[in-house]
């Protein structure tokens, strides 16, 4: 029997095929340039492809097989020095991997040579009727069948057709064992696919095993092949979700009209950057991490005239100067340790497209210059080179910091500021278009089902309620996440309740209603500091519960310093 095989020496790892010859030991066919010595001890694993069964041990090489000249081609015999509890193990391992024979005949001789034939290599059954046939193929895993032609209660030809009907899946090797000279009706029965062979009696036993093993090679075949099958469906259908998801990931990328959204404040920036869009003008998009900043980025390069080259996108933040400077401009062979070849930078990537660089007020004093003169001169000069690299990009950047705060604070230059506004848009919150909140939700729910391949029609009232009365301080993206966890814990028919929303979505306080024109008033036998402290407790816990508790969230919400919300948030909690 032909195993896969793993052998561990001390040279190195093996893999060969292994013919289980007995409790006494095995032989490994190794493929050239194998090394192994005679009396090398050695760790293996044999293991039944397709199925956990594996058995493991120490072994020593008994004899290497095979020309002498040519010895690690050759077969090698081991020994594993008859340990009583390995030899059981053997012997319990080889029973588990003997394919079942089913032989059903009157004669009670021919069953007992089918079993001096098959019994040392195969677990043999029998019984003498056709009905006995059928009962134990019900009740085992048999691989092959060998009907006698004269069997008593049903015809041949029945039994084997019934085979099918009993067992379809076991995919029974049938063979006819025939007294008969009658070589025309056996042939025209294999012919028509009734049985795998016929055979001749009386025979030698060791035809009997070779039309045997023929019939189980068959077999596995067919086996492996179902399983190829199978796998390939089910690879197909996850791949025809994947294109669909991408393919909706995608269109968004072709206009304006692809992004979900119908708020007043959605519309209006849209506008704007339809009006943009047709030109090659340089934008800065703003807004709140989140908000789906490069998403409007790619419906600006494909919906423009620069659709037919590449978009590349760079987030600027939480980089070294050096490792940004490099990525950005690109570098040289030999620029740095580690620059082992040259590396076009992202300038270069993006020639004749559009380049994204989201995230700019993080860029270091140093990288601004570069960019500056980058944008300036329309060429970048990667590290280690000793010319400049001409380059046609167009430039979007995008931050969720306010640009002109940071040049009045000195960390951002003026004059790159310049060269990145030419036209500036700010994408709004989505706290800012709660309207929105269930048509996204709803996109992002058809989206997921066909990527994780569910079925989730919808959300429940509550739960749409509660996804609305959140603030969602991480925006769109957020309730991205939201819903592909929501779809991922459904189960497949039911819809989105409110016990499948995270906690902190489910228990969030609704946003008061805005109120136009009215005034501050301070309560009766309360001093202005007082209803500030009030006022400021109220705005606190109101962030924080909108954010889940996270801090940094809960200031962005405040449009504050985290750091600022910190002390606050602890003064307060001070003050009880």
């Amino acid at each position: 029997m032909r195993l896969p095989c793993w052998l561990g020496t001390r040279s190195g790892e093996l893999r060969g095929h292994t013919v289980l010859l007995g409790i006494e030991g095995m032989q490994v066919r190794l493929p050239s340039g194998s090394q192994l010595q005679p009396e090398e001890r050695v760790e293996f694993r044999v293991w039944l492809r397709d199925a956990p069964l594996s058995l493991s041990g120490e072994a020593v090489v008994r004899s290497l097989g095979g020309d002498e000249r040519d010895r690690p081609t050759g077969e090698v015999d081991l020994s594993f020095g008859g340990s009583p509890s390995f030899v059981e193990a053997l012997r319990c391992f080889l029973a588990e991997l003997r394919h079942t024979v089913l032989a059903v005949d009157p004669d009670k001789g021919h069953l007992d040579f089918v079993l001096r034939a098959l019994g040392q290599d195969y677990r043999v059954l029998s019984c003498r009727l056709g009905s006995e046939a059928l009962g134990l193929l019900r009740g085992d895993d048999v691989a092959v069948v060998i009907a006698s032609e004269s069997i008593e209660d049903m015809s041949c030809a029945e039994l084997l057709r019934r085979c099918d009907e009993v067992a379809p899946a076991l995919r029974v090797a049938r063979v006819i064992a025939s007294r008969s000279d009658r070589a025309d009706l056996l042939q025209q029965m294999v012919t028509s696919g009734e049985a795998f062979q016929s055979l001749s009696l009386p025979c030698r036993e060791s035809e009997l095993r070779q039309v045997v093993r023929r019939a189980v090679d068959a077999r596995s075949l067919a086996l492996d092949n179902d399983r190829l099958t199978l796998e390939l469906e089910r690879v197909h259908r996850r791949l025809l979700r994947e294109n669909l998801y991408l393919r909706r990931r995608l269109e968004v990328s072709a206009g304006f009209a692809h992004i979900i959204g119908r708020s007043p404040a959605l519309l209006s920036a849209f506008a704007e950057l339809e009006a943009v869009g047709r030109t090659d003008t340089t934008v800065h998009i703003c807004g709140e991490t989140g908000t789906g900043k490069e998403l409007v980025a790619r419906a600006l390069h494909f919906g423009g005239p620069r659709a037919d080259g590449p978009f590349v996108a760079h987030n600027c933040a939480g980089m070294s100067e050096t490792l940004l400077q490099s990525t950005l401009f690109g570098h040289r062979r030999g620029a740095f340790t580690g620059g082992d070849r040259d590396y076009p930078g992202v300038f270069e990537q993006a020639d004749r497209g559009t380049l994204f660089l989201d995230e700019v007020a993080e860029l270091p004093g140093s990288v601004q210059v570069a960019l500056l003169r980058a944008l300036q001169d329309r060429e970048v000069v990667p590290l280690g080179a000793s010319a400049p690299v001409k380059v046609d990009v167009r430039i979007v950047s995008a931050t969720h910091k306010d640009l002109r705060e940071e040049v009045r604070a000195g960390s951002f230059r003026e004059d790159l500021y310049f060269r990145l506004v030419v036209i500036s848009v700010k994408l709004p919150a989505l706290r800012e278009r709660a309207g929105d909140v269930p048509i996204l939700a709803r996109h992002f729910l058809n989206l997921h089902c066909q990527h994780h391949g569910k079925e989730v029609p919808d959300f429940i009232d509550e739960a749409m309620r509660a996804l609305q009365r959140y603030g969602w301080p991480g925006n769109v993206r957020e309730l991205e996440n939201e819903v592909e966890r929501e779809v991922v814990l459904a189960q497949d028919g039911r819809m989105i309740d409110l016990g499948l929303l995270s906690p902190h979505i489910r228990e969030a306080e609704p946003a008061p209603p805005a109120q136009k024109g009215s005034y501050l008033l301070i309560p009766r036998g309360r001093t202005y500091d007082q209803a500030v402290e009030e006022l400021s407790r109220a705005l606190v816990k109101r962030a924080l519960s909108m954010s889940g508790g996270v801090v940094s969230a809960a200031a962005q919400l405040l449009s504050m310093e985290r750091s600022r919300l910190a002390k606050l948030k602890s003064r307060l909690e001070e003050r009880g």
